[in-house]
């Protein structure tokens, strides 16, 4: 577990999801992608995280120019619309990666360390870092313990 993931400050990564306009949160979503697709048999889809990437992108870069270039009704209408699917990318990728960082770590439903669905869908990647701290604090207790015997 400590070879694939590293343990980040929370306050930090609420910080940069909110200053960032929410598109930390795309990145983090980036990098657990690749962490995690090394250490599962069924990796998630270049495919699939490229296509909610670019969906996202144009959904908030639709809407950045609507607000600050007095855009009309319809470009609006439009990034809504692809804000939409964005949310259905965001929610599936979500999934995708709690399920694999589940496998990753040998955790089972019922465990402390389990990605618990709901808290995963809503509070994204600051619910799953808690989570990947609390693993990596625990396997550190325990390398120092097996070290002092």
């Amino acid at each position: 577990m400590n070879d694939i993931f590293e343990v980040k400050s929370l306050v930090k990564t609420i910080a940069l999801c909110v200053f960032t306009f929410g598109l930390y949160v795309i990145y983090r979503l980036f990098t657990l992608t690749n962490q995690v697709n090394g250490n599962v048999g069924k990796p998630i889809s270049r495919l699939f995280v490229t296509s909610a990437i670019l969906v996202h992108l144009i959904s908030f870069f639709g809407l950045v120019i609507y607000f600050t270039a007095n855009g009309s009704p319809e470009l609006l209408i439009f990034s809504k619309l692809m804000h939409v699917v964005s949310s259905i990318f965001h929610v599936t990728w979500l999934i995708k990666i709690r399920n694999r960082i589940n496998l990753a770590t040998g955790v089972e439903k019922g465990s402390k360390f389990w990605l618990n669905p709901f808290l995963s869908s809503f509070l994204h990647v600051i619910y799953i870092q808690y989570k990947i701290n609390q693993v990596l604090q625990v396997n550190t207790k325990q390398q120092v313990a097996s070290n002092a015997i």
